[in-house]
């Protein structure tokens, strides 16, 4: 009898201990954005010393259409987010992971008035994956395998049309709408629907966009570490965009 007390107690240690790790050491709560970045005075600072860091890129931005207008992203000032839901295994203990990137680059061509695309050229982001990063090394390497990143080190998405826009709004409060178009991950090519909150004031923009998806939809394995935290099976993507008129 003492024995099995024995092993009982073990095993309720290692438990106590895996629960304690896991909340100390591995948990996270992180909650996804709500709004678009506000155009304040230090955005704008930030904004033109970014612009004024970086090299000009030759041949790499088409420019804007004679009645359109072209807003590069500034990546300093922008991320690319994932939230993923995590559970302890056997326990039930649940958390918010979050893994974020900087390396976000692209274009964004609207019509004169911003409030559609503009059909002469392409609308495209990319999202450089290796580095995503959150606070558990063990996290981000399960996430790079899932994503397989050798194979698939980047994604991207090209934009097709807006729509729910409220024109009444101003350009300089936040205004919410759909972004649709063709998402690439994990070498798979689908369409979705980002919700997105975006303002405009003078040459900067800010917009953030919204989605929920499935990883199955991507032919992604939804990582684990360690073999005791398993992870839902579905995620939510953010892009938190700030953008410049190209010059």
């Amino acid at each position: 009898m003492s024995r099995i007390l024995a092993i009982v107690g073990i095993a309720a240690v290692a438990v106590v201990a895996a629960v304690a790790g896991w909340w100390f050491l591995i948990r996270e709560d992180a909650e996804p954005k709500t709004n678009s970045q506000t155009i304040s005075d230090e955005l704008k600072t930030a904004v033109a010393t970014s612009v004024a860091d970086t090299p000009a890129a030759t041949g790499e931005t088409p420019a804007a259409s004679a009645d359109g207008l072209a807003f590069v992203i500034v990546p300093e000032q922008s991320e690319a987010t994932y939230l993923a839901g995590e559970t302890l295994a056997n326990v039930g203990l649940p958390s918010k992971a979050e893994g974020v990137t900087q390396e976000i680059a692209g274009t964004l061509y609207l019509t004169a008035d911003g409030y559609a695309l503009d059909p002469a050229n392409e609308t495209k982001v990319t999202v450089q994956l290796a580095n995503l990063k959150t606070d558990e090394d063990r996290r981000d390497n399960r996430v790079r395998e899932a994503l397989d990143v050798a194979n698939f080190p980047e994604a991207t998405f090209v934009a097709t049309s807006v729509s729910e826009i409220d024109e009444s709004i101003p350009l300089d409060q936040e205004r919410t709408f759909q972004m649709t178009g063709i998402m690439t991950l994990h070498g798979v090519e689908k369409e979705v629907t980002w919700e997105v909150k975006a303002r405009r004031e003078g040459d900067i923009m800010t917009a953030l966009a919204t989605i929920n998806i499935l990883y199955a939809d991507f032919g992604i394995t939804p990582p684990n570490i360690g073999g005791f935290v398993s992870v839902e099976d579905n995620v939510t993507l953010q892009m938190d965009i700030v953008a410049t008129v190209a010059s």
